[in-house]
């Protein structure tokens, strides 16, 4: 009897002449790029920066007063102070020359305990600012949105944000300022010691004893004992005009990033 050329589409799966489905090709698009930023506690980056920005104020408020009653700026050396080759020709009064060795030792050991007081918590909210402005950096741009907010919400809080990293940016600058102040002051002191050596008497001190507290002294002031560049916020004019008039660009914050890479000399 011959074949049935229909039996082919009728014949039951499994037996021959049964054509394999193939499988179905999974469609695959690429991720959406999220500017939303949710980490692993369920918040939101910006509220995340926002929240870190209240506890910077909240921990500067001891540096700034710190700063206040430091009063760097009255040990600010006067011009030409700790010039020898001036001082030869012409006479300079020093308002901060201690008048013996003695003083003079007691009064840089006073200048280099008030620049610990400064390092040690400035260090700190150093690296608060540096970790805020690294998110804001990474997760906030024109693109952020918000599940939750509107985007005139959005909108407000950058504006917060951003007004933090420039307090922080301001308050940084200013500790960094009675830093340097403070480093040309025990400069000059450790000249006016210099006048000490092998002077005989109560006056005297050894050109190796001067030495090593020079020496001491740039290591404190260098930034080698704390392992932190304090120098990186020090504030020129062209820093002041951008905190003045809220100048900080995608841009900006990325070069600023950048310097900020180095001013931490232990980090991994």
């Amino acid at each position: 009897m011959p074949s049935n050329p229909f039996d082919a589409f009728f014949e039951p799966p499994g037996e021959p002449g049964e054509k394999k489905d193939q499988p179905e090709r999974e469609t695959t698009y690429p991720p959406l790029e999220d500017h939303s930023v949710f980490p692993e506690n369920g918040k939101e980056s910006l509220d995340e920066i926002l929240e870190k920005n209240v506890a910077f104020e909240r921990s500067a408020q001891s540096l700034s007063k710190l700063l206040s009653h430091t009063n760097a700026v009255d040990h600010e050396p006067v011009a030409f102070a700790g010039n020898t080759l001036v001082q030869y020709l012409i006479e300079i009064h020093d308002p901060h020359d201690q008048g013996s060795m003695r003083q003079e030792k007691a009064y840089h050991h006073f200048l280099e305990n008030k620049f610990r007081s400064i390092i040690v918590p400035m260090l700190e909210l150093a690296k608060l600012h540096s970790e805020i402005a690294h998110q804001f950096n990474e997760d906030v741009d024109e693109h952020y949105y918000s599940v939750e907010k509107t985007d005139l919400q959005v909108k407000s809080d950058k504006e917060l944000a951003l007004d933090g990293l420039l307090f922080q940016r301001k308050l940084l600058g200013n500790a960094a300022r009675d830093l340097n102040i403070l480093t040309r002051a025990l400069e000059v002191c450790e000249v006016r010691l210099r006048k000490y050596i092998d002077a005989g008497g109560d006056n005297n001190i050894s050109s190796s004893e001067q030495a090593l507290i020079a020496k001491n002294r740039e290591y404190l002031t260098a930034g080698l004992e704390h392992q932190f560049d304090y120098s990186l916020f020090t504030l020129n004019l062209l820093d002041e005009a951008a905190l003045t008039f809220r100048f900080f660009t995608k841009q900006t914050l990325s070069q600023y990033l950048q310097r900020l890479e180095s001013a931490f000399r232990n980090k991994a």
